[in-house]
């Protein structure tokens, strides 16, 4: 779905299924004067309120993301030159570019030389030049030179168009709560309009009263909604962003805090996540029967025209110097490098010094045996003059000190690691082994001529020599396997395979498109931070599922108690202000305390089993107990003031236990809410002001007795219907 105006945005909010059954119910008790019983519409706008604003600020962080810098091109129509909006340049257009430019459309260069840099798309920080002919990438920059070039594509055939109409495309939530709320309040929202109608018209039948045909009505539709639950899952989520933000840790999706305590598998690039990125020189090894003089040489010439713009090149200069041109400097030709290429290097006359990676250089049998035998912790670079090998410098990549430590973290959570890099094999199989990876099976995809992602990915767990249009198909296949995948990443070349990925985590270091397109931005670059995210998820979801049995036993009970309303002739036990009281006391005040709890505990998908061991069993309970009071006031002519204060009793009594069982075991925390929950409930029935205004009377010795009765059997059934549940529930996750 493509960002929505602020407008769309609230109307698309505002005006839906739930919210219209809410205002319609509303307005029925409004129309009968009962204004009190209308607390709950707060909750439905809370909701409201919380989609609106999430939606805005994610549209916001989209619409921030360009790009394409806003800049009018230069153009040269009929011999004139002159600026234009983007917009009205046309595909056979001359532009001229010159330093500083942004290239805005594929193009190729017609006349004039230019050197640009093109890691805003394909994540190499090495500057490329262009000469007549070559082509030019919509979203590179221009550092050096002055050209024209014919423009090739415009719109949406522009290269760089088809990436941002992908990075700006925000991706459904793929979030296992998110799903569930959404589904509950769908599907009950649907039932409501039938069952009301039924309902209203049975409660007409058998009610004297207008005003108590309609509140009951309404307490009994409004009840099945497990409204409290939305606004419970926005504000934990919420709370859990601020505390990751002082871990310098920006959220930028809610729901993302879920999706990575789900996570079993991420991929990471070697550099920035296992090491520093900082690099320096090992050492300078001469090739066989070479002169160690010629390696020195050509270091001098290549280092004095290449750019220190990356942590290789820096690298070289700092432990060799930037080199002397001796030679015309209107002479030579800088060979740029690119990630296709693995090398860079530079023309002088009829000589070229190269530096690279050796196998991209050279085939020579010889060569690359010698090559061989250098790999392993070090980066090698080999370098040759007029394709004769002159030696090797080997690089050191400082390994982070926490890696062994982060790896180990992914280890014991069962959550299975993948490198992606664009090294040599050798290199990050053995950072690989330093930082503790157990199982080690690593293959260069530039020998695969047609890889079969969905193989490879069962096979290898360390990829390299990676292109950067090959990330995608890694993620996607290991998604197709059954992986819930993160991926890292700091550059636009990775935006598609991040948007690939169930959640996406941006280095703070990294491009502006990267940082906007992800679903967690690592602030600091700090990539120790995950397990802390990981952790934070976990204690929100876990707690979230456990507090998701209170919400909807309140939904089951609800949803049988307006269905038996509907047939039998008699009062339904609730009233919507009463409903208010218990729905905060024992299931709003109780589900956020619980949820705030440390429980860093893996994830164990606990939300059908809550269902089948707690909700459906207190559910029923509640019903049958509900039933069987009422069944006993029409035989007792129990006022139905007493019927619905007896209700509120026996069902806070239940709810007791099931807050006890969903809490075991019980600790300081716990037993303070319990006391708090107590004192709660007692304030409304003995402190006259807040008993009044609840409606609440004392019980008559008929009432008090039945009501004991029934609360006594209650606690019985739902022990015999818990033991009963908890045989049948494995049973019925197998087969889910």
């Amino acid at each position: 779905m493509k960002s929505n105006s602020i407008s769309r945005i609230i109307l698309k909010n505002t005006f839906t299924l739930f919210n219209l059954v809410n205002i319609i119910l509303a307005a029925m008790v409004a129309f009968v004067g009962s204004y009190k019983n209308m607390l709950f519409i707060f909750i439905a706008l809370a909701n409201t309120l919380i989609s609106i604003i999430n939606e805005v600020r994610a549209k916001k962080i989209i619409d921030k993301m360009r790009l394409i810098a806003e800049q009018n091109p230069t153009v040269l129509r009929d011999g004139k030159s002159f600026q234009i909006k983007p917009e009205l340049v046309e595909k056979g257009d001359i532009v001229v570019l010159s330093l500083g430019d942004q290239v805005m459309f594929d193009s190729v260069v017609i006349e004039g030389a230019l050197e640009v840099n093109e890691s805003f798309i394909t994540g190499e920080a090495d500057n490329i030049t262009k000469h007549q002919g070559d082509e030019l990438m919509s979203g590179s920059f221009v550092v050096a030179g002055t050209a024209k070039a014919r423009v090739e594509h415009v719109g949406e055939e522009n290269s760089l168009t088809k990436i941002q109409a992908s990075a700006t495309t925000i991706k459904t939530a793929d979030s296992k709560l998110f799903k569930l709320m959404n589904n509950i309040v769908k599907y009950i929202s649907i039932a409501l309009i039938p069952i009301g109608a039924l309902l209203l018209w049975a409660r007409f039948r058998t009610e004297a009263d207008t005003t108590a045909a309609v509140t009951s009505t309404v307490a009994a539709l409004i009840n099945m909604i497990p409204e409290g639950l939305i606004l419970l899952t926005s504000t934990v989520l919420a709370l859990a962003t601020i505390r990751l933000s002082k871990r310098k840790v920006l959220v930028q999706d809610l729901y993302s805090i879920e999706t990575l305590a789900r996570v079993d598998c991420i991929c990471l690039d070697k550099t920035g996540t296992l090491t520093t990125g900082n690099m320096k020189v090992k050492d300078v090894i001469p090739a066989e029967n070479a002169d160690e003089k010629g390696i020195f040489d050509a270091l001098e010439h290549i280092l004095a025209y290449l750019p220190a713009d990356n942590a290789t090149s820096r690298a070289l200069k700092a432990e060799f110097g930037r080199g002397t041109k001796k030679e015309a400097t209107g002479d030579y030709e800088l060979i740029p490098f690119s990630s296709d290429r693995k090398y860079s290097g530079v023309r002088i006359g009829k000589t070229d010094y190269l530096i690279g990676a050796l196998d991209f250089m050279t085939d020579d049998k010889d060569y690359l045996k010698q090559g061989r035998k250098l790999k392993g912790i070090y980066r090698v670079l080999a370098v040759m003059k007029n394709q004769k090998l002159l030696g090797f410098v080997r690089l050191e990549d400082e390994i982070r000190s926490d890696a062994p430590e982060i790896v180990d973290y992914f280890y014991k959570n069962d959550v299975d690691i993948r490198i992606i890099s664009g090294d040599d094999l050798a290199t990050v199989e053995n950072i690989a082994a330093i930082v503790g990876m157990k199982v080690i099976r690593g293959i260069d995809l530039s020998t695969i001529k047609s890889p079969n992602y969905r193989k490879l990915v069962d096979e290898y767990n360390i990829f390299t020599r990676v292109k950067p249009a090959e990330k995608k198909d890694l993620i996607k296949a290991l998604r197709k396997a059954g992986k819930t995948v993160a991926m890292t990443g700091d550059g636009v070349n990775d935006i598609l395979a991040m948007k690939e990925a169930d959640c996406s985590i941006a280095i703070g270091e990294g491009s502006d498109a990267a940082r906007r397109s992800a679903k967690l931005v690592l602030l600091g670059s700090d990539f120790s931070s995950v397990p802390s995210i990981i952790d934070e998820g976990r204690q929100s979801i876990n707690n979230l599922e456990r507090s998701t049995a209170l919400f909807l036993a309140k939904t089951v009970y609800a949803s049988i108690l307006a269905v038996l309303f509907v047939v039998l002739p008699l009062s339904y036990p609730f009233t919507p202000i009463e409903m208010s009281l218990l729905n905060f006391a024992c299931i709003g005040f109780p589900a956020f305390i619980l949820a705030l709890e440390h429980n860093t505990e893996r994830i164990k998908n606990r939300f059908l089993k809550n269902i089948l061991q707690y909700s459906f069993p207190i559910g029923l309970t509640v019903s049958v107990a509900m039933l069987a009071l009422s069944i006993a006031a029409n035989i007792l002519s129990i006022p139905r003031v007493e019927l619905t204060t007896a209700s509120v009793l026996i069902t806070f009594i239940i709810d007791l236990v099931l807050i006890y069982w969903i809490s075991r075991p019980l600790n300081l925390l716990r037993g303070g809410l319990f006391l708090s929950i107590i004192a709660i409930v007692a304030g409304a029935f003995f402190i006259p002001l807040i008993r009044n205004f609840f409606e609440f009377v004392s019980l008559s010795e008929n009432t008090l007795i039945t009501a004991v009765s029934i609360t006594a059997a209650s606690i019985v059934i739902f022990e015999i219907m818990k033991n009963v549940m908890g045989l049948v529930a494995p049973k019925i996750l197998k087969k889910a």
